[in-house]
């Protein structure tokens, strides 16, 4: 892991976590994700995501891959540079991806 994390995810004032060695794999962002103080608040949010990819999309899930799009997260670099909101986004413990 590199010395410093390349984006915060924040939910309004809420750091959510950061983003570490990111990667591009067309079209998506695949990182190392590292949770903040306010991923016990929304990683059940998260955790639900997870489940409705598992079992690829069932109707019945649905409102979950809205309830984490709604939240409408901002990835702040690091280091500077553009403030990125992703369309969609996947967070759990260790991993991530996400595109913009």
């Amino acid at each position: 892991m590199g010395e410093t994390a390349a984006y915060e995810v924040w939910h309004g004032d809420t750091l959510i976590g950061a983003l570490w060695d990111v990667n591009i794999d067309q079209p998506w962002f695949l990182c190392r994700f590292v949770p903040g103080a306010g991923w016990d608040l929304l990683g059940p949010l998260f955790a639900a995501q997870e489940e409705a990819r598992r079992q690829h999309f069932p109707g019945h899930l649905i409102g979950a891959i809205a309830a984490v799009r709604d939240l409408r997260l901002e990835l702040r670099p690091v280091a500077g540079g553009e403030l990125l909101r992703p369309w969609m986004i996947y967070l759990s413990e260790g991993r991530a991806s996400f595109r913009y």
